[in-house]
C-alpha cells in the first residue's frame, strides 16, 4: 500500500505541476501577442516570438485570433512609411 500511496502522491504532484505549466504557457503566450501588437514596425513582431521562444507564424496566428485583421493593418501602416520615406527622398 505504501507504494500506491507514493506513486498516488507522485501523479497528483504531476499533474499539479502539468496544470501549472499550461497555466504559465498561456500567460506568456497572451503577454507575447500584447507585446507584438504594441509596434508596427518591421521585425518586432519576429523579434517578440524569438523572446517567447515560439515560432514567428504561430505568433502571427495567435494575433490574427485575438486582433483579426490587425497583421493586414500593419503590413498596410509599413508600406505607407515605407511610400513616405520614398517621396520624401525625391
Amino acid at each position: 500500500m505504501t507504494t500506491e500511496s507514493r506513486i498516488a502522491k507522485l501523479r497528483a504532484k504531476a499533474e499539479a505541476s502539468e496544470a501549472q505549466a499550461k497555466k504559465d504557457k498561456e500567460a506568456l503566450l497572451d503577454a507575447a501577442v500584447e507585446e507584438a501588437v504594441k509596434s508596427t514596425a518591421w521585425g518586432h513582431l519576429s523579434s517578440v516570438a524569438k523572446d517567447a521562444g515560439i515560432v514567428s507564424q504561430y505568433l502571427r496566428t495567435l494575433i490574427e485570433n485575438k486582433h483579426p485583421g490587425w497583421l493586414a493593418k500593419a503590413a498596410e501602416e509599413r508600406e505607407a512609411a515605407k511610400a513616405a520615406k520614398g517621396t520624401r527622398a525625391a
